[in-house]
């Protein structure tokens, strides 16, 4: 890839293992929106990776939200283990059965959230935020021309929001030319 010295050998490629671990153990999770007259709208949640997707809470009276609700794509970011990760994909708001919310707060409580645990009865009435990703970026820090990486996802693999699913594994994978 012209500018950044990336070899198109699949030498040093991260494995798809490696990635979802860090996706699924990191604390903290940057989600970007856009707001309606275009401009970037980027805010930090907590939240919890299960079955192929990224889980959050927050009221849908928020910024955020709101952008949601008109325009469902998101980008979300996590540093993790020594990589950077970059998922984008489409968000809507699931109402998970009994055991997906179970897996949920499983996902909370493995966290450092000093003892918060969500409650299934606030996703109730209006759901909870789901990223089901299209793409995913990785690299490592301290290698980033030999180990970028993209994971391309099939919609069918993450299946439908708010069930239970089999979990997402990515349809391909392929050397990161940084062009989205």
């Amino acid at each position: 890839m012209k500018g950044y010295g990336i070899s198109p050998e699949r030498t040093g490629m991260l494995r798809w293992l490696t990635v979802e671990g860090a996706i699924r153990t990191a604390p903290r999770y940057w989600i970007a929106t856009t707001d309606a007259d275009g401009a970037p709208h980027v805010i930090q949640q907590w939240g919890a990776w299960v079955d192929g997707r990224l889980y959050w809470e927050g009221g849908r009276t928020t910024r955020w939200a709101k952008n949601l609700a008109r325009d469902p794509r998101a980008a979300v970011t996590v540093e993790r283990a020594g990589l950077a990760i970059m998922l984008e994909g489409p968000v809507t708001f699931a109402k998970p059965d009994p055991a997906l919310a179970r897996q949920i707060v499983a996902g909370y409580r493995a966290k450092p959230y000093l003892g918060y645990v969500p409650s299934p009865k606030n996703w109730s009435r209006s759901g909870l935020p789901a990223l089901a990703p299209a793409k995913i970026f990785a690299w490592k820090y301290m290698d980033f021309v030999s180990s970028a990486t993209r994971f391309t996802f099939s919609p069918s693999a993450t299946g439908a929001a708010g069930r239970g699913t089999r979990r997402a594994a990515p349809a391909r994978r392929r050397r990161s030319t940084g062009n989205t």
